[in-house]
Order: C-alpha cells, then sequence, then structure tokens
C-alpha cells in the first residue's frame, strides 16, 4: 500500500464534521456519512490503491500527495519517483500549457474538471494521451486544501483514431485525385460527394451544392436497366454491378461511360452507401464508332463490287446478243430502232456498275505521277461553265507543284463532281474555291480516323458557302445511293465514287459542314517527293502547317514564355463543347492558365470578369449571332491590345469572311489542328508586340 495514504487522511475521516464538498454557489452544512464508518480509515485507503483506474491525489500547489497501482502500472513509476513532483512536470511543453493557462484556471472556479484531453510522459519517454477528471476537497474556510484526480488511458483509443484518420484522408486524397469519376450515393439515390473528374465529366460543378438522384444525370432510355440494377444490389441479390450507361450534359451532350456500382454496408448488414465508378468511353466510342462506320463502308463496298461484277456479266451477255441480232434484222428499221434503244439502255447500265465498282474500289485505274497545282488550276474553265455565272469560282495553289501517284481524269472527275454538288447547295449563289495545300497527318489524328496511315499529303479542298448539312447527314453522305437531292434529280453515286476513287489511291476524305455557312470537303492524297525535292518547315511532324494570317518570326522553341509573377491567361471559345474540352487540355499542358466561353457573348462577359486575359482563341462559326470576327472587333474595344487567334474548320482560302479586313489582322489555325501546331501559333501570337 502507498505510504502517502497514511498520511492524515485517516485522523479526517474521524473528524467528518469538519470536512465538506463545497461549491462556490452552495455551502453544505450537513455532514457526509463515511462509506465504511465501522471499518475506520484502512478501508479507504485499500479502495483507493486497488482502484481500477488511475487515481492520485494532490495539494493545493498541484504537488502529488499519492498515486494508486494502476496510475503506476501505466505509466511505468513508482509511487515513490513521482511523489512530492509538481503533476505539470509530467506532462510535455504543450499540455503543460494546456494546463496551467486553460485547465487549471477553470478548475479553481468550479471545483471540478471532466475528462480533458492531456499528454502525460511515461518513465520510459512514450507519451500517454489520458482524460484528466479532477474534483476539489475544500476546508472550512473554502480554501482548496486537495484534488483527487481520475486519469482514463485513451492511448490506444487515440492511435487506432489517428490511424483512422490518416486511412481516411488518403482515401479522400485518392478520391479527389482519380482519373476517373466517382461519387458516394445514399442508398436513395442521392449524390453525397463527388470528384472533380465526374463533376467535369457531367459538365455539373454544383452537383454537391445541387444534389440530383444519380439515375437523374443518365439518358431517360438507360435509366430502367440502371434502376433494375440498383434493386438487385439493395436486395443483396448480387455483389455489384457493371453498366454501358449515356449521360446527358446540361448542354444537351450525350457522354459515354463504363460505370460499376458498390455498395457498403453497416454492421447489421444494412446498405449505408453506394460507391459508383465512372469511367469516360466517350473517345473511345468515337473512335469505334468510325471504325465501325469505316468496316460498314468496307462491306458495302465488298457487296456492291460483287453485285457490279456480276452484273457487268449479264450485261456483257446481254448487249452482246443484241448487237448479233442487229445483222439480222434485215431492213425491219422499227425494230432496229427498238434494238438500239436496248443497247443503249443496257450501255446505261453499265455506266452504273462502273460507279458502283468505284465506290468498292475495285475500278480500273491509270496511276501516274501528277501534278496536282496544274490539274487543279487547268480545270479553272471547265468548272466555271458547270456550276454557273451566279457562282464566285477561286482557286488557290499552294506554293510549288506537289506530286501525287493517282489517276488524273478520275481526280478530275472528282472535283467535277464535288463543284456540282456544290452548285446545287447554293440555288441563289455563293462562293466555291478550290485549293490546294501541304498536310501532315500525324499519328494522333492516325488514331482517331483508324483507316489514316500518318505522313505526308497534298491536300485539295472543295468549299462552298451554301446551305450546309447537319452532323447526321454527314454520318452518310458517302454510302451509295443517298442522297439530299428531291426525286429524280440524283443518283446518290457521286460522292461514294469520290470516296471510292480517293480510298482506292491511298489516302483520306473528310467532310466539314455548318449548317447556313456551307460545307468544305477535303481530299488528301500520298505526297509523292520528286528527286530533290524536301518539304518545307511547316511540313515537318512537330511544326505548325496552319501558320497565321500575319506572317510571325521564327521560333527556336516551341513552349510559352511566361513571366515569373504568373502564367498567361488564354479565352477559350468554342460551341462545340469536346472541341472545347481539347484545347483547353492542351493550352493548360502547355502551362497557360484557362478561361472558357461557349459563344461571343458569353466570352464578352468573360473578358469583363478577367481582365488580365492575354489571348483569345476563338472559332469563327458561332451560335448566337456573333462570329468570330465580330467577336474579336468587340473584344479589342472592350481590351486593346488582346492577342486573338482564331480557329476554323473550313481551308483558309474558303472562309466564309475571308474578304473582310479583319480576316488580315490575326493568326488562324485550321481544324483538326496538331498539338505542335496549337503551340506554336499561341506562342506566335502572345510573342508579337
Amino acid at each position: 500500500m502507498n505510504a502517502p495514504f497514511k498520511s492524515d487522511w485517516d485522523q479526517q475521516a474521524k473528524q467528518a464534521p469538519s470536512w465538506r464538498i463545497e461549491k462556490p454557489e452552495l455551502r453544505r452544512t450537513t455532514t457526509v456519512a463515511g462509506f465504511f464508518p465501522d471499518q475506520g480509515g484502512g478501508v479507504y485507503e485499500q479502495l483507493l490503491t486497488q482502484l481500477p483506474v488511475m487515481l492520485h491525489c494532490m495539494d493545493a500547489s498541484g504537488r502529488l500527495l499519492a498515486v494508486n497501482n494502476v496510475w503506476c502500472e501505466t505509466l511505468g513509476y513508482e509511487a515513490a519517483d513521482v511523489v512530492g513532483r509538481p503533476f505539470s512536470e509530467l506532462l510535455p511543453k504543450e499540455s503543460r500549457s494546456q494546463l496551467v493557462t486553460e485547465i487549471y484556471p477553470k478548475y479553481l472556479v468550479t471545483g471540478t474538471c471532466r475528462a480533458e484531453e492531456i499528454l502525460l510522459v511515461r518513465k520510459d519517454g512514450s507519451l500517454a494521451t489520458v482524460l484528466l477528471s479532477m474534483t476539489a476537497y475544500r476546508g472550512d474556510k473554502g480554501r482548496l486544501e486537495r484534488t483527487v484526480c481520475t486519469l482514463e488511458d485513451i492511448t490506444k483509443q487515440k492511435l487506432a483514431s489517428i490511424a483512422s484518420q490518416r486511412s481516411d484522408q488518403r482515401f479522400r486524397s485518392a478520391f479527389a485525385a482519380a482519373v476517373h469519376g466517382m461519387a458516394v450515393v445514399s442508398p436513395t439515390g442521392h449524390v453525397v460527394v463527388a470528384n472533380d473528374a465526374l463533376k467535369t465529366f457531367l459538365g455539373r460543378p454544383d452537383i454537391e451544392t445541387n444534389p440530383m438522384a444519380f439515375e437523374d444525370f443518365l439518358h431517360r432510355d438507360d435509366r430502367g436497366q440502371f434502376l433494375n440494377g440498383i434493386r438487385q444490389l439493395l436486395a443483396a441479390e448480387v455483389p455489384s454491378l457493371q453498366f454501358e450507361l449515356r449521360y446527358n450534359t446540361p448542354d444537351g451532350k450525350v457522354m459515354h461511360g463504363a460505370t460499376s456500382v458498390s455498395i457498403v454496408r453497416n454492421e447489421k448488414g444494412e446498405p449505408e452507401q453506394l460507391i459508383i465508378h465512372v469511367a469516360d468511353t466517350t473517345e473511345r466510342k468515337t473512335v469505334n464508332h468510325r471504325l465501325q462506320k469505316a468496316q460498314k463502308m468496307e462491306a458495302i463496298g465488298q457487296l456492291t463490287g460483287g453485285i457490279a461484277h456480276d452484273f457487268n456479266n449479264l450485261l456483257t451477255i446481254i448487249i452482246g446478243n443484241l448487237q448479233l441480232l442487229d445483222g439480222k434484222l434485215g431492213g425491219d428499221d422499227k425494230a432496229k430502232k427498238r434494238l438500239a434503244e436496248s443497247i443503249d439502255a443496257a450501255r446505261k447500265g453499265s455506266d452504273l456498275t462502273r460507279q458502283l465498282l468505284a465506290f468498292a474500289r475495285k475500278q480500273d485505274l491509270a496511276p501516274k505521277d501528277s501534278g496536282i497545282n496544274g490539274l487543279v488550276s487547268g480545270m479553272e474553265q471547265l468548272v466555271k461553265r458547270a456550276v454557273g455565272e451566279n457562282i464566285d469560282v477561286h482557286i488557290e495553289l499552294m506554293e510549288g507543284e506537289p506530286h501525287a501517284l493517282i489517276d488524273p481524269s478520275q481526280l478530275e472527275s472528282s472535283i467535277l463532281n464535288l463543284a456540282i454538288n456544290a452548285r446545287d447547295a447554293m440555288p441563289d449563289g455563293g462562293r466555291l474555291t478550290i485549293e490546294t495545300q501541304a498536310a501532315y497527318l500525324d499519328r494522333f489524328y492516325a488514331e482517331k480516323n483508324p483507316e489514316v496511315v500518318p505522313g505526308h499529303y497534298v491536300m485539295i479542298a472543295v468549299s462552298d458557302s451554301g446551305t450546309g448539312m447537319t452532323q447526321e447527314l454527314v454520318e452518310q453522305v458517302f454510302q451509295p445511293f443517298f442522297t439530299t437531292k428531291g426525286n429524280g434529280k440524283g443518283s446518290g453515286l457521286g460522292l461514294s465514287m469520290v470516296y471510292g476513287f480517293i480510298k482506292q489511291s491511298g489516302g483520306h476524305i473528310s467532310i466539314y459542314s455548318e449548317v447556313g455557312h456551307g460545307t468544305s470537303v477535303k481530299m488528301y492524297l500520298p505526297r509523292r517527293m520528286k528527286a530533290g525535292e524536301s518539304v518545307g518547315a511547316a511540313e515537318l511532324p512537330g511544326s505548325s502547317s496552319s501558320g497565321s494570317a500575319t506572317q510571325a518570326a521564327p521560333v527556336a522553341e516551341v513552349v510559352p514564355q511566361t513571366e515569373p509573377a504568373r502564367r498567361p491567361k488564354i479565352l477559350v471559345v468554342e460551341d462545340q463543347e469536346a472541341v472545347r474540352m481539347v484545347a483547353c487540355g492542351f493550352l493548360e499542358d502547355f502551362g497557360y492558365e484557362v478561361v472558357e466561353a461557349g459563344d461571343g457573348f458569353e466570352a464578352l462577359s468573360r473578358l469583363q470578369e478577367h481582365s488580365d486575359i492575354d489571348l483569345m482563341f476563338s472559332d469563327v462559326v458561332m451560335p448566337g449571332g456573333m462570329n468570330g470576327f465580330d467577336l474579336a472587333q468587340a473584344a479589342q474595344s472592350l481590351k486593346p491590345g488582346l492577342k486573338i487567334v482564331h480557329t476554323s474548320g473550313y481551308p483558309k482560302g474558303a472562309m466564309v469572311h475571308q474578304d473582310e479586313p479583319r480576316f488580315r489582322e490575326g493568326f488562324i489555325i485550321m481544324k483538326p489542328y496538331r498539338r505542335e501546331d496549337l503551340q506554336k501559333i499561341i506562342k506566335d501570337a502572345l510573342e508579337r508586340q
């Protein structure tokens, strides 16, 4: 038994009427009866010493008078090590300050202290976390005589809590930094928390402040299967779920996501929360769609070619036999006339099969090394006669004489075919531009267009300022017998023939169209280098092929020059969100700060909100009544000296607004642009004084 407990506590217990437990607001006048009045003070000593909690007693100055067995066992001290020492000496500096400045002052006023968390230094130097509770014993005059303290060792719980907090923090960090979208969803289906990747994917930065049911983000045709799966998951019929779902964004765009759902249950097995993981597969779906489209065109081509081949055999028999009959009809003029009409109809059928074979890439070509510029310029008068006087025809040729191994007659036929289609799209007249450009299709472009082989090409673009087409029509125009013209006004084989010729020549063809603004068909033919010919700097991989309307000085490095104080800030204006996201992604990778806008009016609002914008990167053709050049003029009136870079899906020579002076005042880059092209032209524009 600890000696300090045998001080004068036994004598004072016998004089109970002179001891009181007092509070400042209440003084007791009745005597406290002892727990064991017939046993004497020794019972108290034994009870306090053996009590299974940490217990110590201090005098009025805070020095330890007694400690019990559990106290010593927990902290590793002997009673003789600590009795007579100030209790505060056993605390590290931080807890000592807390005891002296916070706990003691309140305790001296109230006479009690309950579960204050402090640290104690064990004999071996390690720290123990305890909850300190104190009770005051005062004398007759209300003066503090002694303090009895109990301590609860919570070191293990504290370490477990810290470990849990660290684990939780690691989870939160991983959750926030995850590349794919993640959300914690309540069993009722409402989003509790979502990471930035999911907010970006859904286009909903306010997903947590304006909570919605998760199924409300889904395409309406996908909600049924999702909700059925959730019911199975909540009923424990399946351990987890896997979906390929479509999601709606606020701007009407449809995103594709590989979605997995798992469930977290409490100790009773009740659903507590759902964890939803969404991987963006939109781009993969787009590439797969293009690949499927190419495979579909290939399959249609094989079928068409087979039919045309067999039909040609039949026509050969029909025409041959009709010609054999021609010499045996004698003087029957009426029969001869009918025979001639039959032969003529059969030959027209033969022409039709020739067109089908062209689409199937099985036509007989006579390829030879051909100068593209010479061929295009030689067609100028023919095209003008074909389209009529109410359409202005412009020919724009690249420098030099690029060559390609092609059948020149088929290229002429393709250009004429496209010119006639352009004429039909401009019934009230307009502008037709045929131009040539050098192009380098890199591996990034080839990844999105699986049939493309990276390399140097000659691009021949035929562009009009006509009615334009929707994206749905653009997806179908190369299919045989598809036509946007009325009945009897087109066979639907013109563009199919062009498609087949370009593909059979090892090239690539694409269409860019804006409803109400026009269409541009770009034919890419593999460029054939002549002896001693070298490509220009603009055609090398990693350099800009787009150039600018105002020539900029060459630069040695393609890295943004940033001031030490801040990064240059760029306003990106593009109405198509997918294109805008690509541009913003590139610019952020280059080290620029990016602000986004979906049209001209929103861009002007952003300029007023961000006075430190250095450059505006804007599409030319946009909805809302304000095109890129109008926006540039308004923006520079708000912020004189603002640098401008325009972008468009039309070739430079076919720009709808190229006749106005504003076209010559800024830089321009054509879609689709490469990462390095964009990096260089932005840097050139920022450096121009």
